[in-house]
């Protein structure tokens, strides 16, 4: 589908799947539909991206379900077309610190 990240291979004969994500020679960017919420509370529409927006801010400051609504369709239209809006993977690793790891992402 096209919103599948990983490309899927099952041996004839074994149980289960082999996936690779191959972020990098084959971006998937364009067809991606996810967002996630780092354990911060942070909202962030792409592996890749340096923007974020802070849901568990606005909760605690008491946002109304509308302005949370507002503040996700914001995130998913700010998204970029490819790799967080970088040209490739040298514009990639010049994020520094904007850049967090994928454990930090969920």
């Amino acid at each position: 589908s096209l919103h599948d990240v990983a490309r899927l291979w099952q041996v004839p004969g074994w149980k289960g799947r082999i996936g690779v994500i191959s972020s990098m020679t084959d971006a998937f960017c364009g067809g991606c539909n996810r967002l996630r919420v780092t354990a911060a509370g942070e909202l962030r529409n792409c592996l890749f991206g340096e923007e974020g927006w802070s849901l568990l801010e606005e909760i605690r400051n008491g946002a109304s379900d509308e302005a949370l609504v507002s503040q996700v369709g914001e995130a998913v239209q700010r998204k970029h077309s490819k790799l967080g809006g970088k040209r490739d993977m040298f514009e990639l690793r010049e994020r520094g610190d904007k850049a967090l790891p994928m454990i930090a992402l969920g």
